[in-house]
């Protein structure tokens, strides 16, 4: 491959700057992620105010795709039974 072809498009550096922006210095990983996942979705669902530890659940959500998908699974499995 040459050089060329291995640098970055402009929409890529921006995709990088964007998630190291939503770092923080304590992240919850996919399983920390996961394990509080259903109560952030229904304090969403609820509109109250998040904690500390769920507001990590959201940061998680933010950078991960997949973690992502579950919660998307889980809040169309909640809203369809209200």
């Amino acid at each position: 491959m040459k050089p060329e072809d291995q640098r970055l498009t402009s929409e890529q550096v921006g995709s990088i700057v964007k998630m190291l922006s939503l770092t923080t210095d304590r992240e919850f990983n996919c399983a920390e992620c996961l394990q509080h996942v259903s109560e952030f979705a229904e304090c969403q669902l609820a509109k109250k105010p998040v904690g500390e530890v769920i507001a990590s659940v959201e940061q998680h959500l933010a950078l991960c795709p997949e973690c992502r998908e579950e919660y998307e699974a889980l809040m169309k499995i909640l809203k369809a039974g209200k």
